[in-house]
């Protein structure tokens, strides 16, 4: 089953996208994903709620003019093993005031309201150390019958040398399961960010949307320019120290 890696088509793609994108994140389960898939674990989901999480996850794509996936294919089968989400922002994504992130997929309330905060949370550091062109990673992930293949690996040697061919540094948010890979490949610690967002004034709704997200931490990460890192001589470009 040799795998390779191509780009996707947006037009066919992202309903396999999707299907290995629930498979990977639920083997193990990721309770913080159900924030923007709450089908995540479901065998059998709705179909309206199905056809909105591809709808959604192609949205993010195609109305981002940013945005670059790669996926890497079972050339036997057809059959998409993992796949990347990227950002490749070749102008500072934070200048000015960006617009704000809105949890459409949860009805107005204490759910949505949780969801955006969480993401608000998670997203800062980036938006504090990132004021510059960079290549962000959005997600990787694989199917669980793909794992320990090197199927991750492909997306990342594209990834960091598209980074390097524009001369541009590297960020990401690692989980738990991630950080191993993202070590591997040069990435240094900036953050650790956990994500317990709280409200003065808690309903039930909050409270079941604590328990469904569980208690993540997540590791705001970067790769300077070129890859070349040495720690305590690498200069922090958002701090002009060393790391």
């Amino acid at each position: 089953m040799p795998l390779e890696l191509r780009e996707i088509d947006a037009d066919t793609d992202f309903p396999a996208l999707y299907d290995c994108y629930m498979a990977s994140y639920g083997e193990p389960m990721q309770p913080f994903i159900k924030l923007f898939f709450p089908t995540l674990g479901k065998p059998e989901p709705p179909k309206d709620e199905y056809d909105e999480g591809v709808a959604r996850l192609k949205a993010w794509h195609v109305l981002d003019p940013d945005s670059c996936w790669r996926k890497v294919v079972d050339t036997d089968t057809g059959r998409i093993a993992g796949a990347s989400a990227w950002n490749i922002h070749r102008e500072n994504p934070f200048a000015g005031e960006p617009p704000p992130f809105e949890a459409t997929w949860w009805p107005a309330g204490s759910a949505r309201i949780f969801t955006e905060k969480s993401m608000a949370k998670l997203g800062e550091p980036r938006t504090r150390c990132g004021q510059r062109p960079h290549v962000y990673l959005l997600s990787i992930f694989t199917h669980p019958e793909y794992r320990r293949r090197g199927v991750a690996q492909q997306s990342m040697d594209w990834g960091m040398k598209r980074a390097d061919e524009l001369g541009l540094e590297m960020f990401l948010e690692a989980g738990e399961h991630g950080r191993a890979l993202y070590e591997t490949n040069g990435f240094a610690y900036v953050e650790e960010i956990l994500l317990d967002v709280t409200t003065d004034t808690p309903d039930e709704r909050w409270m079941e949307m604590q328990q469904l997200a569980g208690t993540t931490t997540a590791w705001l990460m970067w790769r300077p320019v070129g890859g070349h890192y040495e720690k305590g001589k690498t200069m922090k470009p958002w701090e002009g120290s060393s790391i």
